[in-house]
């Protein structure tokens, strides 16, 4: 004997459900995923400018530009001001291989000063447990002045 039409679809009326379950579940995870990337991505392009802009400001300030003589607290003091909101650690060496930490307003035109500056990334979802990524980029410039 043939069961009518109605039959089979009374069978499968939760497929449907199920299914958007499912698919919804990997949807969702792929969007948030590409969202915490692109978040970490734009912090790290922040932290890799701030550096930079840190390093020439101390380099065209230099030692003998004056009363804008350029120190680690007014570097650190001009990158966190750039940070748009970022909590960022920021440390200057200067020296001629940027590996002792002194005073960038002790140097002479031709030396390196070295800016580094640091961020702790933790993703805003759960989607990848207990992981922070440190965010963190090294710029160094010739003294001008």
């Amino acid at each position: 004997m043939k069961r009518p039409i109605s039959g089979l679809l009374r069978n499968q009326r939760g497929q449907a459900l199920v299914e958007f379950a499912f698919t919804s579940i990997i949807f969702f995870m792929t969007i948030f995923g590409i969202i915490e990337f692109g978040l970490a991505v734009w912090q790290y392009n922040m932290v890799a400018n701030l550096s930079k802009e840190g390093a020439r400001w101390a380099s065209v300030r230099g030692s003998s530009s004056g009363a804008q003589q350029a120190t680690v607290a007014q570097v650190q003091s001009y990158v966190q001001t750039r940070a748009l909101g970022l909590n960022v650690t920021v440390t200057t060496t200067a020296a001629p291989g940027c590996t002792t930490s002194t005073d960038p307003s002790s140097l002479h035109v031709g030396d390196l000063v070295c800016v580094k500056v640091e961020k702790n990334f933790t993703p805003l979802t759960g989607l990848i447990p207990n992981t922070t990524l440190l965010l963190q980029s090294t710029s160094q410039m010739v003294m001008a002045r």
